[in-house]
């Protein structure tokens, strides 16, 4: 009788468990990561401009750099490595990239702007990191302007009129300057030429500054640039008594930096300026998510099969996307927002239970020290949301929304995609700055 009547509740025990089961939900297939497009910015460059040419800034002589102005230095090399190494240690723990050996032909392409040394050999750098010893490189045209960094002319041409509006419009009532901004330039004024307002030797920041002309005029916008120039003494790991005169520890770089950030703000950053300059780039990274062959210059394209889309151009073009595709970021305890070697990567995941698609944007950045010493080895990473539209998992935006966004803000033939504009919140600088 015993064994009965545990041969009885074996058997229901065996029930209970078999209804337990029919009843308990399925285990939820996982997010995979399909593919991922990203721009990067170049590593560390000396100014643009000759000493020579800075010297009616600055009461002494400017410092000495290793290579020609505007050119990619060893160093600058070794911080796109860093960011490099870092994008490939993330993919191959998301599976998008091999563990040991070369990706598949193909798998891997980096587009580079071809017009400026600095951002050739940025992309030859990042495809080595990307794929080392893999012999990977970088790919561009040698056209003299490549429209997949640019817009150039027709529909996406800018209206000086209407950018004028645009800069004033996101300036706000306040104008262009703000307190930030004020400091900033007494700042940078103690660093460039101390007593230049006061008949001294360099240049003195007063006066007002003006969109009359084909370029902005002015304190404001000198300043971001010559702010810069002092950031990239420090990146370059220059010694301090050589950084700003021995005038510009970190602290004050970081005051001075205000103006530069002030200006890709209202200029870069103004959505009419934006979606016309920014539109091809924008466009073609929308296309390759949705796993659309992508015709790039001089023949070459990427197929269904391709993972990773490295286009490796300016910080204006960082900008430019972010504006375009709605993102607004700080990086915690930086003075520049695109620092050299900073890349904004948009992900595309899959939903395994539904095929429904969606984009996370992560930007991977060095942070000012870091730059200058190489150290930690791994660059930072930062999730992103975009402005509205950020109710998939991870914090991610359904692709198809996200497209229906961008096209409602890029003018209809900027670039290779075109559909009908949508009705959409963010569009409305592309009607009226």
């Amino acid at each position: 009788m015993s064994r009965d009547i545990a041969s009885l509740a074996g058997a229901i025990a065996l029930a209970l468990a078999a209804l337990l089961a029919l009843g308990a939900p399925a285990q939820a297939a996982p997010l995979r990561l399909e593919r991922v497009v990203l721009i990067q910015r170049h590593g560390v460059r000396p100014p643009t401009s000759s000493n020579a040419e800075l010297a009616r800034y600055a009461a002494q002589p400017w410092p000495a750099w290793p290579v020609a102005p505007g050119e990619l230095t060893p160093h600058g090399a070794r911080t796109v490595a860093l960011v490099g190494r870092t994008l490939r240690a993330a993919y191959v723990r998301a599976g998008l990239l091999p563990r040991i050996g070369c990706p598949a032909p193909g798998a891997v392409t980096v587009w580079a702007d071809g017009t400026e040394q600095r951002t050739r050999l940025s992309g030859q750098t990042l495809a080595r990191a990307l794929a080392p010893g893999c012999a990977a490189k970088a790919f561009w045209t040698a056209d003299a302007a490549d429209p997949v960094f640019f817009g150039h002319g027709g529909a996406c041409h800018v209206d000086a009129d209407w950018a004028r509006q645009a800069v004033l419009a996101d300036a706000g009532p306040g104008g262009l300057e703000t307190p930030a901004t004020r400091r900033a330039l007494a700042a940078l004024q103690s660093v460039l030429a101390p007593d230049a307002c006061e008949g001294g030797k360099g240049y003195c920041f007063s006066g007002a500054d003006s969109l009359a002309g084909k370029r902005p005029t002015g304190p404001l916008f000198l300043a971001a640039s010559l702010s810069e120039d002092l950031l990239l003494e420090y990146a370059e790991g220059m010694p301090l008594a050589d950084i700003g005169w021995g005038r510009a520890p970190p602290a004050v770089i970081g005051r001075a930096m205000a103006t530069h950030e002030r200006v890709v703000q209202i200029s870069w950053r103004a959505r009419y300026v934006a979606a016309r300059l920014g539109g091809p780039m924008a466009r073609l990274m929308l296309g390759f998510l949705h796993g659309r062959p992508i015709d790039l210059p001089d023949g070459l394209q990427t197929t269904p099969s391709t993972r990773v889309l490295a286009l490796a151009g300016h910080d204006a073009n960082i900008a430019f996307m972010g504006a375009v595709f709605g993102l607004d970021w700080r990086l915690p305890g930086e003075p520049d927002s695109t620092a050299p070697a900073t890349a904004l990567a948009f992900e595309l995941w899959r939903d395994g239970a539904t095929s429904a698609r969606y984009v996370r944007p992560v930007i991977y950045y060095e942070s000012l020290d870091q730059l200058r010493s190489l150290s930690p080895p791994l660059a930072r990473r930062l999730p992103l949301r975009f402005s509205g539209c950020a109710e998939g998992p991870l914090g991610a935006c359904p692709l198809a929304k996200l497209e229906r966004r961008v096209e409602a803000v890029v003018p209809a033939g900027c670039g290779a995609l075109e559909h009908p504009p949508l009705d959409d919140p963010l569009a409305a600088s592309t009607t009226k700055p």
